[in-house]
């Protein structure tokens, strides 16, 4: 073979015959443009459901309203049927739209019914005007069915001429300090204040037991005053004709009690409750606290309880007369640290 019988196409380096490079591919027409083929975009299936006949119908109770008057929020139904079934499961119906937009132009509240081939849906709408979609589908998973071109129109509840005002922003609030700051300080200034509280009525009760104090004060002793008193007591109490009788003996000896330890220590008893009175006692009179504190708790609280009561018996105001002379006895022997 001659070279100029040798295809013109081809050229010859180095001994070898090599191809030419490839050609271009054609050009578009004018005004196209190019696309690489494997730039083509690739069309993705949706989910295929199969298509009901579906009927609004007016809905059931105070909330439902006319279907040529449905308002944003008002009740209605969708009854639906197909001939092919879906098998529903457990959960919730959804309606779902082509156009993100559509969302919430039908909003789906309870599944009245579903079967294989018939549902009933109780549904409301939360968008104004009049809508008319290229499909609705009523999907639970991935099973469902399309509605085709469905029609409502749902009126506002605003007047026509009025628009919507969204409610203006609170603030901003302009915080230097940290909240946790704040509230810190909002607990101290709490405290301080309940401390300054107690302190104030604390004086002011101290200030009405020494008036109290004057106004029972004796030229006996607080011991002596109270086996006085306890005296009195026991004869009026073998003196009782009448149970009602009682509970005015058993009440002053619970008067008495207070006011020999308000006599003996400056607490105001009459005032505070049996806790405060022994929590005081113990703040400023240790020694005698250490020693009598259960049987001062133990009298104080029995002879409140039984002042407290309608009906008694001659032999329980009886034996509280014995406690409350024993404790009595057992408070001055440890104030003058005895070994009673």
């Amino acid at each position: 073979m001659t070279q100029a019988s040798r295809d013109p196409a081809q050229t010859q380096m180095g001994g070898k015959l090599t191809a030419p490079p490839p050609k271009a591919p054609p050009s578009h027409a004018k005004g196209l443009p190019h696309v690489a083929a494997g730039n083509l975009p690739v069309p993705v299936p949706g989910p295929s459901l199969p298509v009901w006949t579906c009927e609004f119908k007016p809905a059931d109770g105070a909330s439902a309203a006319p279907l040529d008057n449905l308002t944003v929020g008002s009740l209605f139904k969708a009854e639906c049927h197909g001939d092919i079934e879906v098998p529903w499961q457990n959960g919730m119906v959804t309606a779902t739209f082509k156009e993100k937009e559509s969302s919430y132009t039908l909003y789906v509240l309870k599944n009245l019914k579903l079967e294989p081939k018939s549902a009933e849906l109780l549904i409301t709408a939360y968008k104004p005007g009049s809508h008319a979609p290229e499909y609705v589908r009523f999907v639970q998973g991935e099973n469902g069915f399309e509605m085709v071109k469905p029609k409502w129109e749902v009126k506002s509840v605003l007047p026509p001429n009025e628009q919507a005002k969204p409610y203006l922003p609170y603030g901003p609030w302009s915080l230097s300090l940290p909240l946790w700051f704040i509230i810190m300080v909002f607990v101290i200034l709490a405290a301080i204040g309940y401390f300054v509280w107690r302190t104030v009525r604390r004086y002011n009760q101290r200030s009405k037991m020494l008036a109290e104090l004057q106004r029972h004060k004796t030229a006996l002793t607080p011991l002596h005053q109270f086996y006085r008193d306890a005296r009195n007591i026991r004869r009026q109490l073998h003196n009782v004709k009448q149970i009602e009788e009682l509970n005015t003996i058993s009440q002053e000896l619970n008067r008495e009690f207070r006011l020999y330890v308000l006599r003996q220590f400056e607490i105001p008893t009459l005032d505070w409750t049996d806790r405060e009175i022994v929590r005081d006692l113990k703040r400023r009179h240790r020694k005698v606290y250490y020693r009598v504190r259960e049987p001062l708790r133990k009298t104080l609280r029995e002879l409140g309880r039984l002042a407290g009561q309608k009906q008694m018996l001659f032999k329980d105001v009886e034996q509280l007369h014995r406690m409350s002379l024993d404790t009595v006895e057992k408070i001055d022997s440890a104030r003058l640290g005895g070994s009673k």
